[in-house]
């Protein structure tokens, strides 16, 4: 739950790790995983042996992950999964200041690309946070096409080329 809105998931992740199995560890089948923001939310994550052990794997198999909001300070930090370039929720950013590298912090949405990880400040950066997803899954021109039919502007040519 986060400012009172509660979301139910389709799939619970322990299934969705079961489902996996035990040799597939990063759960490679997966494209990405992505750690929704809010407090309480990153507070659980951080507490689930399950989720940490999937994305220690995936950061060592080179597979990407991504984090928005409290879960890069709350969820990646203090599992050594955050990556050199990488922001998060403007009232956390000292939290993760000293471990990033300086000029990322302040910016709306990282993508490192040699860590695998994408990163975001929060909930007015959702949109920019999703489409640059789509981007790293499906490629420029989708990601082109789908911030088209949001309405949004600011993914200009250079913004969306990883």
């Amino acid at each position: 739950m986060s400012r009172g809105m509660t979301f139910v998931a389709d799939v619970a992740f322990d299934d969705v790790v079961k489902e996996a199995g035990p040799k597939d560890k990063e759960m490679s089948s997966v494209s990405m995983v992505v750690l929704p923001g809010g407090m309480g939310g990153a507070q659980t994550f951080a507490k689930s042996s399950a989720l940490l052990s999937v994305l220690k794997h995936r950061k060592a198999k080179g597979l990407w992950y991504a984090a928005i909001c409290a879960s890069p300070a709350q969820v990646l930090l203090p599992n050594e999964l955050l990556p050199k370039k990488a922001t998060c929720y403007p009232a956390l950013r000292e939290k993760i200041a000293k471990c990033v590298d300086e000029g990322s912090v302040a910016n709306r949405v990282v993508v490192d690309a040699d860590a695998k990880c994408v990163t975001s400040q929060g909930p007015g950066t959702t949109l920019e946070f999703a489409v640059r997803l789509v981007a790293l899954l499906r490629g420029n021109e989708v990601a082109k096409e789908v911030a088209k039919k949001l309405l949004l502007n600011f993914l200009s040519s250079e913004e969306a080329k990883l």
